[in-house]
């Protein structure tokens, strides 16, 4: 046998370098080992980072609300809606401060997949709890709804949400004859109550509003509907304020047959303010009178009352309804015409406008008025 070769043929350098290879793989395997639990610590302390941010910003989110319920916001959530979809509406309304936070939190309490449809009333800085609740409960909590007709005076207004909801007749007036809320067109000279003002439109209210949250939702409305009617250009036009802007709406709401020709009523209107006549608007002596009177006789025209236009020139002293957004707009940007009378023709369908007292006299006797 020869030196260093060992029976089977294998040589002691051979298993040397063997050895040392097993040896290198092994420190290898070991360094491998060390970076990779380096790299899971590395990991596990980025988790905790950002776990510990996000708890900031949950801890935050579950403050919000802290700063008192605001304006109330009505919120439909039909089925299929998504708990993103619901955070970005509730967000773009006001409730919410964010609408990530908002969802960041539905999710991290187990909420985010189960939104239940239906109609909510919430509050602009309602906290993120309470309306996680109201949205993943059972059901929402129950409303109801009010519908307020046009051309309605304070008196009646009342008496319609009496009717359909748990507020008295006298709470809701004693809440409506108050001016002070946080509306600028309340605040001019002039206005004493919100008969005018009190939108009529088909509400929905939370059991348990107040006569006051009423009131302010239906002038909440008119500010919303007319936003975009430009009446700071119309005041300038017309050289009135706001408030007479809406004293013309509610004589045009029931002095028209129809919405097109409002625009005509309007133009009569201001054509005899111009010239200094009495309007002779048979609406504010029934106003005045307190109830409606289908004939006026002549000694009703004689009432003494500041809304008696036929013995006072000018307009009367305030709205004798809530008027409509149509008359609203007929008041603040009327038709140019001369016509200076008007008579409701026969079929009661539509007036007949002229600028010639003639021609009225015989338009009148030719309806039977």
């Amino acid at each position: 046998m020869s030196p260093g070769k060992h029976p089977g043929g294998w040589r002691e350098d051979d298993l040397d370098q063997r050895l040392e290879a097993l040896r290198s793989d092994r420190r290898e395997r070991g360094r491998r080992r060390r970076r990779r639990t380096l790299a899971a610590s590395l990991g596990l302390v980025a988790v905790v980072a950002v776990l510990a941010v996000v708890y900031l910003i949950y801890a935050s989110a579950m403050g919000a609300g802290a700063r008192g319920r605001g304006e109330a916001v009505t919120l439909t959530v039909r089925k299929g809606d998504t708990l993103s979809s619901v955070a970005n509406r509730l967000d773009r309304a006001g409730v919410i401060d964010n609408a990530f936070l908002f969802e960041l939190q539905a999710r991290l309490e187990g909420d985010g997949t189960d939104i239940k449809p239906g109609r909510y009333r919430f509050h602009r800085g309602q906290s993120t709890g309470s309306i996680l609740k109201a949205l993943t409960a059972n059901r929402p909590a129950p409303t109801f709804k009010i519908t307020v007709p046009e051309g309605l005076t304070l008196g009646q207004t009342a008496r319609e949400v009496a009717s359909q909801s748990h507020i008295s007749r006298a709470a809701f007036e004693r809440a409506a004859r108050s001016t002070d809320y946080p509306y600028a067109f309340l605040h001019e000279p002039g206005v004493k109550s919100t008969e005018g003002f009190l939108f009529p439109k088909t509400y929905d209210f939370r059991e348990g509003t107040g006569a006051r949250q009423v009131v302010n939702r239906m002038l909440e409305q008119y500010a919303i509907e007319t936003q975009n009617l430009n009446l700071k250009a119309a005041e300038k036009k017309l050289g009135l304020s706001e408030y007479q802007i809406v004293i013309v709406a509610s004589l045009i709401e029931k002095e028209s047959a129809n919405q097109k020709e409002r625009p005509l009523i309007a133009s009569v209107i201001y054509n005899r303010l111009r010239k200094g006549m009495p309007l002779q608007i048979d609406a504010t002596v029934q106003y005045a009178l307190g109830r409606p009177h289908a004939n006026l006789s002549l000694q009703d025209l004689k009432v003494k009352s500041p809304y008696n236009t036929y013995l006072h020139k000018g307009l009367p002293p305030g709205p004798i309804d809530n008027p409509s957004l149509s008359s609203i707009k007929a008041a603040a940007h009327p038709a140019k015409t001369d016509y200076l009378y008007y008579v409701l023709e026969k079929n009661g369908k539509r007036h007949y406008f002229t600028s010639s007292y003639q021609k009225f006299l015989r338009a009148k006797a030719a309806a039977g008025r």
